[in-house]
């Protein structure tokens, strides 16, 4: 927006000086400073092109340049207001009650404008609170550049007085709400929210089956240990009944990834030595590319890594023998080959690649949510239905050790932020092939799972056998497949949770991948989609 409206001032800053300019510039020679304007706008689309870049191609360096970035933005700051005013201290002097009421009421007005155009857009609330800040803050450097070369002394001096005290009364607003929402206002259990991945204002409670306002704060999201957020506490929840204790996710994932490890590295013990396979790759414009393999260890992400790096970027899923293959999953015989991406022209690779991106969003709501809540609430992992994209959103269906809870949108957004952090954090689905005696053990925390993976296991070319997948340090059942990695996940929303019965809960999300953007609106209209109930038979 500062971009946009720096490039603007090229057209209205003379249709201002030919209008409401001329009470000021009526005997003097208007000056448009066009090199300063131009100057200025290189000087922000050039730094902006660059953390665009990095935060595309390096965001865990992004990361931490936002972090370490905070602190001397707030320096600086504070050094250019201190100086600022020694420098220009005779300004004060001219000030009176006219120009500081004017000036106030211009920056109120600015906000107040930004805010309302904000909201008919049906912006989300922390979009407008952006876009009014932004309206609010005027840029009273080019009034003051414009007033001092075009004036003579002590006109200039004079007339500049107006944008200083506008540039005075900007951050004051802001400074009143800060003190407000920190002094007084969380006391009452209203907050400003900031974005969705800083601190989200605690709406309301239940308590004995009534809404009553709570002034709880919650945590902000940080990473752990293990690159999942820290569990943190809905702002629906505080006085919410529990129902038993929980055991610790952490001890439990820790477990089951000793089991995955372990029964990966004795099936990679079982090729007694390693085979060649022919592997042809049929591209676009029947391009034919022969491979030389690994038998059973290769897979088509390997292969990508033969052919090009664009391929390998975009390439989703694969097609085995005219099976649908996971990028990560081991070829065990000759084959033809061909690599899926979001927008491929067939339209029945179409739905097929659709599926499972939506089953692979599915998987990874489960693993932000099973590790979202406080430690004293129980979250078990019922299961999530097949992927079906009419629907409208993916689910997955989870028991938690709760009565009555009603979560709020900031739960949701709470949610959201958690799972786009997650997803950017690039995890592979890593998928296995177990017998069903070491899935039992490696679920034997989990009722739901263990009930169903004999009735899964029956349905398998051996009778005897359960695919899993692992992300990261979260593992899960699913016949797949899955895309190929988490940050091909790219905006998402958990759009609703509704209440199936007394402690099961269905959670239901809408994303797009990575390299599809679409705006506010009509992403808004998926959302609304995917807030209605979806039905399944789990």
């Amino acid at each position: 927006m500062t971009f946009l409206s720096t490039l603007a001032a090229f057209a209205m800053m003379p249709f201002w000086t030919m209008t409401l300019g001329r009470l000021i510039f009526a005997e003097g020679h208007i000056v448009v400073p066009y090199r300063n304007i131009a100057t200025l706008a290189g000087g922000l689309v050039i730094p902006l092109m660059v953390g665009l870049l990095i935060r595309r191609l390096f965001p865990r360096v992004a990361d931490c340049l936002a972090k370490a970035l905070k602190p001397l933005a707030g320096i600086f700051i504070c050094v250019i207001v201190v100086f600022g005013i020694y420098a220009n201290l005779y300004m004060f002097q001219l000030l009176d009650t006219m120009v500081l009421l004017s000036a106030t009421c211009l920056v109120l007005l600015g906000y107040a404008f930004g805010g309302v155009a904000a909201a008919l857009m049906r912006q989300s609330w922390p979009d407008a609170l952006t876009i009014a800040v932004e309206t609010g803050i005027q840029n009273t450097g080019i009034a003051i550049f414009i007033l001092r070369v075009t004036l003579e002394q002590p006109e200039a001096d004079i007339n500049t007085v107006v944008p200083v005290a506008v540039a005075i009364m900007t951050p004051v607003p802001l400074f009143i709400l800060w003190v407000l929402q920190k002094c007084v206002l969380s006391r009452f259990g209203i907050c400003v929210v900031k974005n969705a991945e800083e601190k989200i204002c605690p709406v309301a409670c239940i308590e004995e089956g009534h809404q009553q306002h709570n002034s709880a704060s919650v945590e902000k999201l940080l990473p752990n240990n293990n690159d999942m957020p820290v569990n943190w506490q809905f702002s629906t929840l505080n006085n919410v009944t529990t129902v038993q204790p929980k055991i610790r996710i952490d001890e439990i994932r820790g477990r089951r990834v000793a089991i995955f490890d372990k029964e990966h590295k004795r099936q990679q013990a079982l090729i007694p030595r390693l085979e060649k396979i022919e592997v042809i790759y049929e591209g676009l414009n029947d391009e034919k590319i022969t491979l030389i393999m690994n038998k059973g260890v290769s897979t088509p992400y390997n292969c990508a890594q033969h052919i090009n790096e664009q391929l390998l970027k975009r390439s989703v899923v694969a097609e085995v023998n005219g099976e649908i293959w996971d990028m990560h999953r081991a070829i065990p015989t000759d084959c033809t080959l061909k690599l899926l991406h979001m927008k491929p022209e067939d339209l029945h690779q179409a739905t097929l690649v659709n599926k499972a991106f939506w089953r692979s969003c599915s998987f990874l709501l489960g693993a932000v949510v099973e590790s979202a809540f406080q430690d004293e609430i129980s979250v078990c992992l019922h299961s999530f239905p097949p992927a079906n994209v009419r629907s409208g959103s993916f689910v997955y269906d989870i028991q938690l050790n709760l009565n009555d809870w009603v979560p709020s949108q900031n739960d949701l957004r709470q949610i959201a932020a958690s799972f786009q952090k997650f997803v950017r954090q690039d995890h592979i689905f890593q998928r296995l092939d177990v017998d069903s005696s070491v899935a039992l053990k490696m679920f034997e925390d989990n009722a739901f799972k263990t009930e169903q993976i004999p009735h899964i296991a029956t349905k398998s070319s051996t009778g005897r056998s359960i695919t899993v997948y692992r992300v990261g340090d979260h593992i899960d059942i699913s016949r797949g497949p899955m895309i190929a990695s988490s940050s091909l996940v790219g905006r998402c929303s958990i759009a609703a949770i509704h209440k199936l019965n007394s402690k099961l809960y269905r959670f239901q999300g809408v994303a797009l991948p990575s390299e599809i953007h679409i705006n506010h609106f009509a992403f808004g209209i998926l959302e609304s989609r995917a807030r209605k109930l979806a039905r399944s038979n789990t």
